[in-house]
């Protein structure tokens, strides 16, 4: 190989071997950026959450929303998942009081909000849709927070069965809405579904009751109701 050659050879090895450190500093970089376009994005969605302005929260979820599209937001973004969290308490556990009255009890934000948590799935959000259980009592925001169970799926100490199940019996003793138990009944479908299978006899009778006509729900609810006990034998 003469001088001309070895030369180019060398040259074309340097200019592989430059190439390939400026792609990983490049890489680096861009994932430093990620980051940090991440938490500063937080930061500004937070500023939008705290703010007494029922709309300003709103645009505040729909951020977190298109986070989410763009790959920005996943179960582990623990500080996007607590924000969520502050807005589906809003007007419940988190009170604002004016002249003896609440003036942030908004009931979409805290439906909106619950409904992008059940989106993100996962443990943490898991944990915060069941804190919305306790003293929530807008049946709207209820349905949204069945339907995000069934998608952030079932926990090994069984509580996200025992909160369907109860919240059933509730709406079933009290308010029938038609609406919840078809959202419950669409949630369990989904968890049977994910788990193959079901085995939570308090669950069963709830879905029973919401079948039996003497309990007021209407045709549609309570054959639905059927199908879905006949579905979840089927697994077995």
């Amino acid at each position: 190989m003469n001088i001309k050659k070895i030369a180019a050879a060398f040259l074309t090895a340097l200019f592989f071997i430059t190439s390939m450190q400026a792609q990983e500093n490049s890489s680096e970089q861009t994932i430093e950026d990620v980051y940090l376009k991440s938490t500063v994005k937080a930061q500004i969605i937070r500023s939008q959450a705290e703010s007494p302005d029922r709309d300003m929260k709103l645009i505040a979820i729909q951020d977190i929303g298109e986070m989410i599209n763009n790959g920005e937001v996943n179960e582990n973004s623990i500080e996007i998942i607590d924000i969520l969290g502050d807005l589906s308490a809003e007007g419940i556990d988190k009170r604002v009081v004016e002249g003896g009255r609440v003036i942030n009890n908004f009931s979409m934000v805290r439906k909106e909000a619950v409904r992008i948590l059940g989106e993100i799935g996962g443990e943490n959000a898991r944990n915060s849709i069941l804190e919305i259980f306790k003293n929530e009592n807008e049946t709207m925001v209820l349905t949204e927070a069945v339907l995000a169970l069934s998608k952030a799926g079932i926990d090994e100490d069984g509580e996200v069965l025992d909160l369907i199940s109860w919240t059933m019996h509730s709406q079933t003793a009290v308010n029938k809405d038609n609406t919840f138990a078809n959202a419950s009944l669409s949630a369990i479908q989904k968890l049977a579904k994910d788990n193959e299978g079901l085995d939570d006899e308090k669950l069963f009778r709830e879905i029973a009751a919401i079948a039996d006509p003497r309990n007021g729900y209407i045709t549609v609810v309570r054959m639905k109701a059927l199908q879905l006990l006949d579905e979840l034998q089927s697994y077995y």
